[in-house]
Parts: C-alpha cells; sequence; structure tokens
C-alpha cells in the first residue's frame, strides 16, 4: 500500500511520515519511506553514483535549472527511488515522503505547461491515500529557519517575501488539487499530536479495507 504525503513547505510532511511509521510498526507492520532524495544512497542506488553533493547543495542547484529540464530532474529522481521495492507487496505500508504533487504544483508555477506536467504525472503509481497538509504561507515562514532558492520563487537571495509570494500561489493549486484528486486535507496549523492522530484515524479506515 502506497500513502502520499503532500504540502507546501513548512507544512510537517517530514514530520509526520516519521510519527505515522513509528505508530505503524510498533504494532508489527513492515513500513518503508520512499523519499526522492534517497538518490544520494549509493549502496542503495549506485547508478545515481555522479550526484555526489550536499544535500542543500543540490537543493539550490536544482532551483537554479531552467524550464522542463528541472521538472524531469525532479520526476527522475522520484520515480527511481520506486524501482527498488515491491510496491505490489500487501505486506508492506510504503509512506511518499512528498512524491510528486508539490513539484508537479510548483513547475506549472515556474512556467512549465500543466498539460505535460500533469500526463506526466499520471505516470507514477496512484497512492492508496494522499494527505495534503495545509499550512498558511505567513506560519510556514515562522517554521523555517533557513531557505533554499526552490523555495523562495528561485530567488537567489531567499527573501522572506519571495517565500511568502511563492508559497501562496503553490498553496492555492494545491488546495484546488485537493479538491480536483480527492485529497484528504490536514490541517497542519494545530498541534503536531492532533494532526497525528488525525492522519492515523485515516490510515487506519484504509488498512481496514486492505490485505495488509
Amino acid at each position: 500500500m502506497l500513502i502520499a504525503f503532500s504540502g507546501c513547505d513548512g507544512a510537517g510532511k517530514s514530520t509526520q511520515v516519521k510519527a505515522v511509521k513509528r505508530l505503524l510498526e510498533a504494532r508489527g507492520l513492515t513500513v518503508k519511506v520512499l523519499d526522492k532524495w534517497d538518490i544520494q544512497n549509493h549502496d542503495k542506488f549506485p547508478e545515481c553514483r555522479m550526484i555526489n553533493v550536499d544535500l542543500e547543495d543540490m537543493k539550490n542547484a536544482v532551483g537554479e535549472m531552467n524550464g522542463h529540464s528541472r521538472a524531469m530532474f525532479l520526476f527522475w529522481a522520484i520515480g527511481i527511488t520506486m524501482t527498488r521495492d515491491d510496491l505490489d507487496d500487501p505486506n508492506v505500508v510504503y509512506l511518499l515522503d512528498g512524491y510528486w504533487m508539490k513539484h508537479a504544483a510548483v513547475e506549472i508555477e515556474y512556467g512549465c505547461d500543466p498539460n505535460w506536467i500533469e500526463l506526466t504525472a499520471q505516470q507514477f503509481r496512484p497512492a492508496a491515500l494522499t494527505f495534503y497538509f495545509d499550512v498558511a504561507p505567513e506560519v510556514a515562514l515562522e517554521r523555517k529557519d533557513d531557505f533554499n532558492v526552490y523555495e523562495c520563487g528561485r530567488d537567489p537571495e531567499c527573501k522572506p517575501e519571495s517565500f511568502l509570494a511563492h508559497q501562496t500561489k503553490l498553496r492555492k493549486r494545491m488546495l484546488d488539487w485537493s479538491q480536483r484528486f480527492g485529497w484528504e486535507v490536514v490541517s497542519s496549523m494545530q498541534d503536531v499530536e492532533q494532526i497525528t492522530d488525525t492522519v492515523m484515524k485515516k490510515v487506519d479506515q484504509v488498512l481496514a479495507g486492505s490485505r495488509v
């Protein structure tokens, strides 16, 4: 089973992935996290060994790419990190940290053709459950203590106002897509424990109807 965690920058996706993994494993379930940045794990992905830079350097370099080349790189990274596991294994719960959702929305905001982006995103395996963690850009700004170019509308100075402007546009598209694609919208502007409780209730519903 695949469960996707999506949201704008600073929404707390990774925090919830870690919490859900811990709770499911405590029940004896096998849980694996899939993250595009695992392309830096050259033991698991030796074919990605040409990528040998600091993670923050890589994120900033990606933000400096232009046009569809950036989208193709990100989609490649997402796709390749899903090639080492049996995603049809009914005994494993796969948690997708980020998956394609935010990047698809960002690339449209950065000028890529929406039809091309959506057709490309359709090539990824659909998740059984997708969460969208909603956060106001102002709240996300308060949570972050550093920024990269990609999060800030490709502003090389990474100014806070650039972050706010970009995240405001991104949030609107993600909320629209949540309604269109039937994603579970969870406000991340509440206590972390409350968010996890809301998420786990929905996860339990989906698991109850599966073979896991």
